[in-house]
């Protein structure tokens, strides 16, 4: 192989290599988030693309029709925003579940602006986002994804066709994982605050003349801030466990991997 033929194939390496990189930095938890910017995302990026471009073997061959490494690029930038999409599905059901709560503690038409994605957010969605984020960095959630992402070119190695349709169920069952995980952060405040709603139901037939409405509204805010708090240390301990090297996120996620592969 000559120089000239080694360049290109180096430089094709790393230009596939770094739309990977892109797509998982675009879509990964933290560093999603709108108070990164965009060229600190695509530096890192390339970073981690001349890190691996040395270490990692050229494909036997790359396909020299344009439209070919074209799709080549689609695939390798798909991969990445599945993987960290994948990844961020807990996240957005740690919002689902404070969505849910708001609701029956009165907080529904409460929303504040999440900073990272720039949206609005129920105030106690906003609450587990942010404690999500800190149990990520705390116990290196990012460095076990960079580490994921290491292992990715392993599994998949950049130039070979990828069955995406292998990991359908997959993303579908982490997807529907989501909502199972809001319920099961939510259920205990929402069973509290139904079984207050009964309560007060009965408390307004047996006495009329009481305010249910203007009782009901303390109360369940009490209550549901109670439970919250008394349910935080549960939360804290399940996503320190999920987040840690042998946690469950990155056990879907590299099943994924594999099974695409």
């Amino acid at each position: 192989m000559d120089l000239s033929a080694w360049t290109e194939m180096k430089f094709t390496l790393f230009l596939l290599i770094f739309l990977r990189n892109t797509g998982l930095m675009i879509a990964a938890p933290f560093f999603q988030s709108r108070n990164i910017p965009n060229v600190l995302r695509i530096c890192l990026a390339l970073f981690l693309s001349f890190v691996f471009v040395p270490v990692l073997k050229l494909p036997s061959a790359l396909p020299q029709n344009f439209w070919q490494i074209a799709l080549l690029m689609i695939q390798e930038l798909i991969l990445g925003l599945i993987m960290g999409y994948i990844l961020y599905l807990t996240f957005a059901g740690l919002q689902l579940a404070g969505q849910l709560i708001d609701v029956p503690m009165g907080f529904g038409m409460v929303n504040v602006l999440d900073p990272q994605t720039g949206g609005q957010m129920p105030i106690i969605g906003q609450l587990y986002s942010l404690i999500a984020v800190w149990l990520f960095l705390l116990v290196k959630g990012d460095h076990t994804l960079i580490n994921i992402l290491a292992q990715s070119f392993k599994l998949l190695p950049i130039g070979e066709p990828l069955l995406l349709t292998r990991g359908l169920l997959l993303v579908i069952k982490a997807f529907s994982g989501l909502f199972w995980l809001a319920i099961q952060v939510a259920i205990p405040i929402i069973g509290v605050l139904f079984l207050t709603d009964i309560g007060l139901g009965v408390l307004a037939k047996l006495i009329p003349q009481i305010n249910v409405f203007f009782l009901g509204f303390p109360i369940k805010v009490f209550l549901g801030i109670t439970i919250l708090i008394l349910s935080l240390p549960v939360l804290v301990r399940w996503l320190a466990v999920n987040y840690s090297n042998n946690g469950s996120v990155w056990t879907e996620l590299l099943r994924f991997l594999k099974a695409i592969g």
